[in-house]
């Protein structure tokens, strides 16, 4: 593939393309970072997804570029031809600011190339004696055009797109997958006895998402609602029966279209959940998954912006208890094997997104009912509370403390009913 004309590498079969600038794949390599330089930015899922090939690194560079000028008419805020990279000044002898001053100068000055095709906020990834890094997000093939105008840029700047792997911060799989073996608990169950309805409340999993620059004031928008990209978020998710995201996917296209064994367990991983979802689409269009484990029940909410007094990430979680998930899985029947997979498929299409350039696995505190149910209207009426201990007891977690596991059980299946 290296060599190859950048042009041939993003032709697909259904659209004609044309590009004002052609850089061939070996430039576009030059012009990033090796895994190693990425991993001493930020430590992330990159090197277990990899396992330290950096052909198959690489390959997934080119592949991004692919994505990013194949979506070249598609302005929408959740488009792919809006991709997120890391761009890293390694120029010597320069403060943070000065080195952010020189990108935004070279983007700035390129022909072709306007406001709206880029947003920069600055460095903030990384910054130290040797170089500076922050988040860009570019528009079609802004980032070969700024490289071809500004050539002695190639000295001391080098740009990444971002790919999944690369925005989950280093543990998150391990952190799932224990959940899903039981292995691993975000909080004790604490029965409190100090209200009257005798509420039972833990830690469950929450998916904690922060976006990219130019997100939340996209194409000039003074403000773009948390509403608004809440809803883009989820669209993007579950779209299409999941061939968005099966599409936009490098490691479904090397495991399933690569013509060779050349890949690592852990892509396969992905293009197995990437696989089974789309292939749950029933003829009527109809996907459990996808319309209504994550259609209906999960949540997706932005929380208040900084200025007011938030923190402006994109959340993701499920307000229904493992409980209630479990109590239908069990009598429908529904393997623990495709519960996970439809769980690694939420996580990667999240991470799949233009719009997230960070995702990380958090523990959300969720108030249930004394029966374990999630609707607090409806609690039962109170029991009377124990003689013994009067402060309140606590009760280990176990494997029913899965709330995304079990709630994505519970809606697979009366989905299929």
């Amino acid at each position: 593939m290296i060599g190859t004309s950048l042009i041939a590498l993003v032709s697909f079969s259904s659209l004609s393309i044309s590009f004002a600038v052609t850089a061939v794949a070996d430039d576009l390599v030059e012009y990033g970072m090796s895994l190693a330089e990425f991993d001493d930015i930020r430590m992330s899922e990159s090197e277990a997804d990899f396992d330290g090939v950096g052909e198959l690194w690489d390959e997934a560079l080119l592949f991004e570029y692919k994505i990013a000028m194949s979506y070249a008419e598609d302005k929408a805020l959740t488009s792919l031809g809006y991709h997120p990279y890391v761009v890293c000044n390694y120029a010597p002898d320069k403060t943070g600011s000065s080195r952010t001053e020189m990108v935004k100068e070279v983007f700035q000055n390129t022909t072709g190339v306007d406001a709206s095709h880029f947003f920069f906020e600055g460095i903030s990834q990384l910054n130290d004696d040797e170089h500076s890094c922050g988040l860009i997000r570019a528009f079609n093939d802004t980032i070969p055009k700024v490289y071809a105008s500004n050539p002695y840029a190639e000295t001391w700047m080098k740009t990444n797109p971002i790919h999944p792997s690369m925005k989950m911060i280093d543990g998150t799989v391990a952190i799932i997958q224990a959940r899903m073996d039981g292995d691993y608990d975000l909080g004790m169950i604490v029965i409190d006895d100090n209200n009257d309805n005798w509420y039972i409340k833990r830690s469950t999993l929450e998916f904690s998402n922060v976006l990219c620059p130019g997100v939340k004031d996209f194409n000039g928008a003074q403000i773009v609602s948390g509403e608004d990209i809440s809803q883009a978020a989820k669209a993007f998710v579950i779209e299409d029966g999941g061939k968005t995201v099966r599409d936009a996917s490098f490691y479904y296209d090397k495991v399933n279209n690569g013509g060779n064994n050349e890949y690592t367990q852990r892509m396969k991983l992905w293009s197995d959940a990437v696989s089974f979802v789309v292939n749950l689409t029933k003829t009527d269009g109809r996907n459990p998954c996808l319309d209504t484990v994550i259609g209906k029940t999960f949540t997706f909410e932005v929380s208040p912006y900084i200025g007011q007094g938030g923190t402006g990430v994109l959340e993701v979680y499920s307000s229904v208890s493992e409980e209630e998930g479990y109590a239908i899985a069990e009598a429908s029947n529904m393997t623990k094997e495709d519960v996970d997979q439809c769980i690694w498929y939420t996580l990667y299409a999240i991470a799949l997104n233009p719009m997230v350039c960070s995702v990380e696995p958090k523990a959300r505190p969720q108030t249930l009912c004394p029966d374990l149910t999630s609707d607090l209207s409806q609690c039962p009426p109170p029991s009377p509370p124990p003689s013994q201990p009067s402060s309140g007891h606590v009760v280990p977690a176990s494997f029913m403390n899965i709330a995304t596991v079990s709630m994505v059980i519970a809606i697979l299946l009366s989905s299929c009913v």
